[in-house]
C-alpha cells in the first residue's frame, strides 16, 4: 500500500522523471565503479559525441531508506564514496570535487569553510576551489581569500525587471560574473590558503577583448577572449606552490571583457568544496541561467557531488504552491543531471526560520512544506537528502540559538552565527562520515584509517549581518 500511495502523490514527475540522472541514475551502458567521473581536460559541453543538453539517461533507483543523524538516503551517495575511497587508498587521478550551489548560508562560506575543513583534514587538501576574482557584490567574503576591483568593472548577473529576470544567462559557475571594455581596468583576489595553480573561467566571444593575468604584481600571460562563437574558456597557469599570492586580471581595452571566476588547485589530490550562493537566491535563480552554457561550466568543473542548498528565501513565498516547487526543484536536478550524470546530488535542506507571532517567535509553517517537498524530490530522484532543520534540533531552535549567550543564530532568525553555522558544518561532516563508514562496511573495505574530523574549525570569517537579499 505504501509503495502504491508514492506511486501515485508523483504521478507529476513521473512524466519527466527521465530527465533526471542523480546519484542513482545512469547511463547505459552501465560504467565499471572504477570508472573516472572525469577530469580538468575534459572537452566542455558534450558527453561523448552527444550535446549533454540532449543527453538521455535512466532511471537506475536505489534501494533501502537508511538514515544517519540527519542525512537521509545515504545510498544516493555511493558514487560520491566511491571517489573517497580511491582517494584514501592513494589511487585516485584527480580531486574528490564536491560543488554546492545556495543562497546566503552558502554564499558566506561560513558551514562550507567547517565542512571544508574537515573533509580535507580527513582525505588531503586539493586546494581552496572556485572563487571570485573581483568583487560580485559589495559584502563578498569568504574563506581564505580577499576580494577587490576597480569601478570600471561591473556585476553581469540577471537583472529583475517587472517581477522577472532578463538578461543572456551567461553568468558562469556561480551565476555572477564581472564585466568590462575599460583598458587598465583591475579585478583581484588575495588568496592566503595554499595554492600552486589556478584556472581563470571567463567568456570567449566575437569582438572580445584581451587581459592580462598578473601574479603577485608580474604579468604572467595575456588572454585573448575573441572567438568565433560564444563559448565558455578556461585558462590555468601555475603558481609558486605558498600560502600567500595576489592574482589579477586587468583589461587591455580592445573588447568586451567578462571574466567568471578562478579555481585554486594544488598539486596533491584531495577533497576541494566550491561554495557558489548568491544572497537572495532561490532555486529559480539557477534556472534562470543559460542551461548550455551553465552545463559547460559544470562538465568542466567535474565535482563528484553537486548539492543544492536553496529553501530559506522560497519560505517567504507562501503564496507558491507546492507542485510549482517542486517541479522548479525537479527542473533543477535535471540540469545537474543532464550536465554530470555521474555525480552523486544531494538536497541540503534550509535551517530553522523564525517569525514574530503573537505567541513569539515560533518556525515558518513553509519552512515544513519546503523541507517535504524537498525530501520527496530528492527521493523521487535518487539523491541524498539533509534536514537542517533536524540537526538543529527541529522547529522553534532558531529562536532559542538566538536567545543564547553567546548566541548561535543572529537577531533576524533567519542567518546564525559564526558558531552556529560551524556547528551545522561539523554536524553534516559527521554525519557524512558516519554514512561513509557505513558504506566502506556494506562494500566488503576495511575500516577507515584517516584521522578523525575536527570539532570545530578555526579562522572562520564573521556571519553575515542582516537579511537574505541580493
Amino acid at each position: 500500500m505504501g509503495d502504491l500511495i508514492l506511486v501515485r502523490r508523483f504521478v507529476p514527475l513521473l512524466a519527466i522523471l527521465p530527465a533526471l540522472a542523480c546519484g542513482e541514475a545512469v547511463a547505459k551502458p552501465k560504467p565499471s565503479p572504477l570508472d573516472g567521473i572525469g577530469s580538468k581536460t575534459s572537452a566542455p559541453g558534450t558527453e561523448g559525441d552527444r550535446p549533454i543538453a540532449t543527453q538521455p539517461v535512466d532511471i537506475v533507483p536505489a534501494r533501502g531508506q537508511s538514515v544517519v543523524g540527519a542525512l537521509e538516503r545515504p545510498v544516493a551517495l555511493r558514487r560520491f564514496f566511491d571517489s573517497l575511497a580511491r582517494l584514501e587508498a592513494g589511487q585516485a587521478q584527480d580531486d574528490v570535487r564536491i560543488t554546492q550551489f545556495g543562497d546566503s548560508h552558502t554564499a558566506a562560506d561560513i558551514q562550507t569553510a567547517a565542512v571544508r575543513r574537515a573533509l580535507q583534514t580527513r582525505f588531503g587538501d586539493g586546494g581552496r576551489g572556485f572563487v571570485a576574482i573581483g568583487r560580485p557584490w559589495k559584502r563578498w567574503l569568504q574563506d581564505g581569500v580577499r576580494v577587490g576591483m576597480s569601478t570600471a568593472w561591473a556585476p553581469e548577473k540577471g537583472k529583475l525587471e517587472r517581477g522577472k529576470l532578463v538578461g543572456d544567462g551567461l553568468y558562469g559557475l556561480s551565476g555572477i560574473g564581472l564585466f568590462t571594455r575599460q583598458h587598465g581596468a583591475r579585478a583581484w583576489t588575495d588568496v592566503t590558503t595554499r595554492t600552486s595553480r589556478a584556472e581563470l573561467a571567463y567568456l570567449e566571444q566575437p569582438g572580445g577583448g584581451a587581459f592580462d593575468v598578473i601574479v603577485d604584481g608580474v604579468r604572467v600571460v595575456r588572454v585573448s577572449t575573441r572567438g568565433e562563437r560564444t563559448s565558455s574558456a578556461f585558462r590555468a597557469f601555475d603558481v609558486a606552490e605558498a600560502s600567500a599570492h595576489q592574482l589579477e586580471v586587468r583589461a587591455v581595452g580592445d573588447g568586451d571583457v567578462r571574466v567568471y571566476g578562478m579555481s585554486l588547485d594544488r598539486a596533491q589530490h584531495g577533497v576541494v568544496l566550491d561554495a557558489l550562493g548568491i544572497n537572495g537566491a532561490r532555486i529559480t535563480t539557477a534556472l534562470s541561467w543559460n542551461e548550455q552554457h551553465w552545463a559547460e561550466q559544470l562538465k568542466h568543473r567535474a565535482p563528484a557531488l553537486v548539492v543544492l542548498a536553496y529553501g530559506t528565501n522560497e519560505s517567504t513565498d507562501i503564496d507558491m504552491a507546492q507542485h510549482v516547487y517542486e517541479r522548479q526543484l525537479v527542473d533543477a536536478l535535471g540540469r545537474v543531471a543532464r550536465a554530470v550524470p555521474t555525480a552523486s546530488c544531494l538536497l541540503l535542506g534550509p535551517p530553522d526560520r523564525a517569525i514574530d507571532s503573537k505567541d513569539g517567535w515560533v518556525t515558518a509553517a513553509k519552512i515544513g512544506e519546503i523541507i517535504a517537498a524537498q525530501r520527496r524530490v530528492a527521493e523521487a530522484a535518487g539523491c541524498a537528502f539533509y534536514d537542517q532543520l533536524a540537526a538543529m534540533g527541529g522547529e522553534g531552535s532558531i529562536a532559542t540559538w538566538a536567545a543564547e549567550v553567546p548566541a548561535r543564530a543572529q537577531k533576524d532568525r533567519v542567518h546564525l552565527t559564526r558558531e552556529g553555522y560551524a556547528q551545522l558544518g561539523s554536524s553534516f561532516a559527521s554525519d557524512l562520515m558516519r554514512a561513509y563508514a557505513g558504506w566502506r562496511r556494506d562494500a566488503g573495505l576495511p575500516p577507515s584509517t584517516s584521522r578523525d574530523l575536527p570539532v570545530v574549525p578555526s579562522s572562520l570569517p564573521p556571519a553575515p549581518d542582516g537579511l537574505d537579499q541580493q
